[in-house]
């Protein structure tokens, strides 16, 4: 039987929250609920996946925690603040015409289904619906959460890390995120998050929270004084919670100190949502003219194109750049002997989502139809890559302002990042893409970027574009990372020093190395084993001679290297797993090692495929 449920959705001042969950979700629900007071400000919808073979007790068990009425979603039930409704099972529910519409689900559909709930209600409430994302498995809501975000709602997740079920959380882009709690913490965030809508800040912080909007205007030159204030309270209360910070002064010093959260404000409170193909004209322009020269520099010279996507986020412009490169590469008769795509953003999380390559149907609104067709398949609600297109990519974390780059670099592309940083901070990245870039090497920035604090290693070739060619002979070093090490001549190291460090190394380790391990650490050449952080976990006799370390391998990487600045051997290679080539013969893998090598990097099991193809191969 349909049924419909009326009443708030129509009043403009009306607030929404939706909550899903799946596996696990009980429990969490019961927590959830238990948390939320009396004066509850808003309708809460619960829409949690139900066994629809056998009756559903979810009110009953919510009812034993809860200090707020709970109603099964039926015919003519309104919406009231301070109730929580009850999605039942086997049933689909929309929001529209001011209320919640029921029907019947499919045979074998999920149901009820988060992501159909979510849209519906982001196109119905826009910056008014708050939507939560706990315990589950699969991905049912990533698709929502992203036109939640779309629509200027405010998404909220479980901490993976934490949850009983992490894939459900895990699975909404972090970009889309404001806000991601402990279970127990989340039902405070809500609140906090319903009562920042309700207008200015009180009175003690209404000083603070000017102050930071005139910062912001200062450092990025947008003005948010004209925005909705509820809309930017709430947000920004959003980002408060996320970072546990009590004040807005308080907020306001952490994102002075911090340029990845003052980036992930912005980013919230402009309702930015990464895209596949940003700014159509420019992937026109690096498709059609700036692509194929590069190309044909990689062909004449022999070697492979390298192509570095910094702050690519959830990697959507990484992935964007990949299908561009096998577009290219696929009409060439003769393309360059391999390609290599690094992909780096300093958020951990983000970079795990991008590792994955699992987007939401919405996500790929921009991706023209027969490159959807070519590059993903399908995947549960969303689309995956395919892997011929990832075994190209290269993701890892990665600081502008203090890890060593990729070197010898064809295009790189740093769009809406640098906007975010200080102009100390801006001058750092442009020195280190400028020692990045090869001669004649392409940056590409974003609309309201310039290298205008550091001009002389950059020509404009395209002015609206943001295209630069690197001037060639303008090869800066930064100061704000840690130096290229130093070769062994140089160093002097005695052999009985080095084999004194690895066998204590050996001793601190305290367990005997896997086969793998013993093979690999007792090769002539040398040989690092790092984490997921870039940090050496192990390290061989012939490598400790090379890059001059004398410490135990779990001292920190940047405390143990030599800080003296010089040029590493160019016979120095990382060594990377190997991966199968991809399908089609223009976009081929680098993994393989095709000459001889001075200095190899291996990882734990437990650990990513680091990015180390860099001036230092022991990050």
């Amino acid at each position: 039987m349909s049924g419909i449920v009326t009443g708030a959705a129509g009043d403009p001042g009306a607030q929404l929250v939706v909550v899903g969950s799946s596996a696990g979700g009980i429990e969490a629900l019961s927590r959830l609920v238990a948390g939320l007071t009396p004066d509850f400000p808003a309708p809460i919808v619960i829409a949690q996946h139900l066994d629809p073979r056998r009756p559903s007790h979810l009110a009953e068990i919510l009812e034993r925690h809860a200090t707020l009425p709970i109603r099964v979603v039926e015919e003519r039930v309104r919406l009231e603040d301070g109730v929580i409704f009850v999605v039942p099972s086997n049933r689909l529910v929309e929001v529209a015409d001011g209320g919640l519409h029921l029907r019947p689900a499919k045979s074998g559909a999920i149901a009820p289904s988060i992501d159909l709930l979510l849209t519906s209600a982001a196109k119905a409430y826009g910056d008014r619906l708050t939507a939560v994302i706990l315990t589950g498995t699969g991905s049912d809501g990533s698709a929502g959460a992203w036109n939640v975000k779309a629509a200027g709602g405010t998404v909220v997740i479980e901490n993976p890390a934490t949850a009983m079920f992490p894939s459900m959380p895990a699975s909404v882009s972090p970009s889309l995120v404001d806000a991601k709690a402990d279970l127990d913490s989340i039902a405070g965030v809500v609140l906090s998050l319903l009562q920042a809508g309700e207008g200015d800040p009180d009175a003690p912080e209404a000083e603070a929270f000017r102050a930071l909007l005139d910062r912001i205007r200062e450092r990025s030159a947008i003005d948010f004084s004209a925005y909705k204030a509820a809309t930017i309270v709430r947000r920004l209360r959003g980002r408060m919670s996320a970072t546990r910070t009590e004040s807005i002064a308080d907020y306001a010093a952490l994102i002075e100190l911090e340029p990845t959260e003052y980036e992930r404000l912005v980013s919230s409170l402009l309702i930015k949502v990464t895209e596949f193909f940003r700014d159509p004209r420019l992937w026109d322009a690096l498709r059609d003219e700036v692509i194929p020269g590069l190309v044909a520099d990689a062909r004449r010279a022999g070697r492979e194109l390298r192509i570095w996507s910094a702050g690519c986020s959830s990697g959507e412009e990484a992935y964007s750049l990949a299908m561009t490169v096998a577009e290219v590469l696929a009409d060439d008769p003769k393309p360059p002997a391999d390609v290599r795509i690094f992909a780096t953003d300093i958020d951990a999380a983000a970079i795990a989502f991008a590792r994955r390559g699992i987007y939401p149907p919405g996500a790929l609104k921009s991706v023209p139809p027969e490159l959807r067709n070519r590059y993903f398949s399908k995947s549960g609600a969303g689309f995956e890559v395919v892997k011929r297109l990832r075994s190209t990519m290269v993701f890892g974390e990665h600081d502008l302002s203090a890890r060593v780059p990729f070197p010898r670099i064809d295009l790189l592309l740093c769009r809406n990042v640098l906007i975010y940083f200080t102009p100390a901070l801006q001058r750092v990245a442009l020195e280190t893409f400028a020692f990045s870039l090869r001669a004649n090497g392409r940056l590409v920035l974003g609309p309201s970027e310039t290298v205008s604090v550091l001009p002389a290693p950059y020509d404009e070739e395209h002015a609206r574009l943001r295209i630069y060619q690197h001037v060639p002979g303008h090869r800066t070093v930064p100061r704000g990372w840690p130096r290229v090490v130093a070769t062994p001549r140089e160093l002097g190291v005695p052999l009985n020093r080095a084999i004194h460090a690895t066998r204590r190394d050996a001793a601190i380790a305290g367990a005997p190395a896997a086969p793998v391990d013993a093979i690999l650490l007792g090769l002539d050449i040398g040989v690092v084993v790092v984490d997921e952080q870039y940090d050496i976990v192990r390290i061989n006799t012939a490598a400790r001679r090379v890059l001059g370390i004398h410490g135990t391998a779990s001292t920190r990487t940047s405390s143990i290297l030599p800080m003296r600045c010089r040029r590493p051997r160019s016979g120095m290679r990382s060594r990377q797993p190997s991966r199968a080539r991809p399908a089609r013969p223009s976009m081929r893998s680098s993994r393989s090692m095709s000459r001889p090598t001075r200095l190899a990097t291996s990882r734990r099991p437990s650990a990513r495929t680091s990015a180390t193809d860099g001036p230092s191969a022991a990050r």
